[in-house]
C-alpha cells in the first residue's frame, strides 16, 4: 500500500542556461522531512506557474493524499482548467510529479518500480540538436556540425526543428517556398550522420495541412524517421489524422497535451503513430506512464517529449524504464555543458543513454551549492 503524503511546505531554484532558457524546480517537502523536486518552466511564464504552485501547496499543505491524483481534487481545481499548457495543468503535472516520487521515496523504490516496472540501468535516448542551435547562426552547415558531434558521442536518433521561415500567416505556396532551407537543414544533418542513423523532423506547428503534405515528400526523400507536428495538434486534428492517412512516414506529437483521455481522443482518430507526453505539461510520471500502456494497448509509438533540464529527462526515463517497449527518450544536447552538476549525483549522459543514478525516487536530488554557483533558491 502507497504511503500517505502529507505535503509541508515548498521552495523554488531557477536557473539561467541562456537568452532564451531558465530552468526553475519547486521542491516540495512533507511532514516527515522528505523532500522531491519537478521543473515547471522552462519560460518567461515560469513565475506565474510557480506561484500557482505556492498557492495550491498551501492549499494541500496538512491535507493526505493517497495518490497523485488526489492533487486536483484535494485542491479544489475546476479540471475545467486544466487544458494545454495552462498555469494550473502546468502546476498540477509539477505537483502529482512530486507526490509520486515522495510514494516511491517513502517505499524505498526507484520510480520505475513505483510505476510498476522493473529497475533499469540505463535508456535510450535520443539527441534533439535545436536547443544547441537557438540564437545562433543557423545554417544548414551548422545543423550538420551539431548533429555529426552528436551522433559521434554515441547517438543513434538525432531530430532537428529546421522550418525557422515558416509561419502560419504564410499560404501554402508561401509556406512551401520558405520551407526550403529548412529541408536543406535536413539534408545537411542526414549527410552528416549518415544513412544509418534515424532522424526525426520537429515542424513546431509552422504549416497547414496542403503545404505539409508537400514538405512531407521533399523530407521522405531524406529517409526522415518522424513528422513531428506539422501543424496544430490541439485545433487541426482532423488535418494531422489526414497527414497521419497519407505521408509515408510516421507522424508524430501530443506535447501539449493533459491527461491520458486527451491522448486516448488522438489516437481514436488515427491523428498521430507516435504519443510525446511532457511529465512537466500532461499531468505527471504516472499519467504519462498510463498513457504509455494506452499506446501499447493500441499499437502506437510512445516517446517522451523532453527538451528540458536534468529533473523532466531523469523522471521521463523512469516512465520509458517502466514500459514494456518505450521508443528512445529525447534530450537536448549541448544546450549547457554544466547541466549534470545541477544534480547530486551529477547527470550521467554516455553513449547515448541516461544512466540511472540508483537509488529510491529519481535517485539524485537538487545539488543546492551547484543551483546557488549558477542561478538563484527562494521561499514564497
Amino acid at each position: 500500500m502507497d504511503a500517505i503524503i502529507v505535503l509541508d511546505r515548498v521552495q523554488f531554484a531557477a536557473v539561467r542556461v541562456n537568452a532564451n532558457t531558465e530552468w526553475s524546480f519547486a521542491e516540495v517537502y512533507d511532514l516527515h522531512g522528505a523532500s522531491a523536486a519537478a521543473e515547471f518552466g522552462i519560460t518567461t511564464g515560469s513565475p506565474e506557474v510557480g506561484e500557482r504552485i505556492a498557492e495550491l501547496v498551501g492549499v494541500l499543505a496538512g491535507r493526505p493524499l493517497d495518490d497523485e491524483q488526489a492533487v486536483v481534487e484535494a485542491a479544489g481545481i475546476d479540471p475545467g482548467l486544466l487544458t494545454p499548457i495552462s498555469i494550473t495543468s502546468v502546476a498540477v503535472s509539477a505537483l502529482r510529479n512530486i507526490v509520486t516520487v515522495l510514494q516511491a521515496l517513502h517505499a524505498g523504490v526507484s520510480l520505475t518500480e513505483k510505476l510498476g516496472g522493473t529497475a533499469a540501468s540505463s535508456v535510450e535516448l535520443y539527441a534533439n540538436i535545436n536547443r544547441a542551435l537557438l540564437g545562433r547562426y543557423r545554417s544548414p552547415a551548422s545543423f550538420g556540425r551539431v548533429a555529426e558531434r552528436a551522433a559521434g558521442r554515441g547517438f543513434r536518433t538525432i531530430k532537428c526543428a529546421p522550418f525557422d521561415e515558416v509561419d502560419k500567416t504564410r499560404t501554402a505556396d508561401s509556406a512551401v517556398e520558405a520551407s526550403r532551407t529548412g529541408v536543406e537543414r535536413v539534408a545537411a544533418v542526414r549527410a552528416a550522420i549518415g544513412p544509418d542513423i534515424r532522424l526525426l523532423v520537429d515542424c513546431h506547428r509552422r504549416f497547414d495541412l496542403e503545404s505539409a503534405l508537400r514538405v512531407a515528400e521533399e523530407l521522405a526523400k531524406l529517409d526522415v524517421g518522424w513528422f513531428e507536428e506539422p501543424v496544430d495538434i490541439e485545433s487541426s486534428q482532423d488535418d494531422m489524422a489526414e497527414i497521419a492517412r497519407r505521408v509515408s512516414m510516421p507522424v508524430a506529437g501530443g506535447e501539449s497535451l493533459y491527461g491520458v483521455e486527451s491522448f486516448e481522443a488522438l489516437l481514436e482518430k488515427r491523428a498521430t503513430h507516435v504519443i510525446m507526453p511532457d511529465v512537466m505539461l500532461c499531468g505527471g510520471a504516472s499519467e504519462a506512464y498510463r498513457t504509455g500502456l494506452l499506446a501499447h494497448r493500441l499499437g502506437a509509438g510512445f516517446s517522451p517529449h523532453s527538451p528540458s533540464g536534468t529533473v523532466p529527462l531523469l523522471t521521463s526515463a523512469h516512465v520509458c524504464a517502466a514500459l514494456p517497449d518505450a521508443m528512445p527518450l529525447e534530450h537536448a544536447v549541448d544546450e549547457a555543458p554544466w547541466r549534470h552538476e545541477l544534480l547530486d549525483p551529477p547527470e550521467r549522459v554516455e553513449d547515448g543513454r541516461l544512466w540511472f543514478p540508483g537509488g529510491p525516487g529519481l535517485g539524485a536530488t537538487l545539488n543546492a551549492e551547484a543551483i546557488d554557483r549558477r542561478g538563484r533558491r527562494w521561499e514564497p
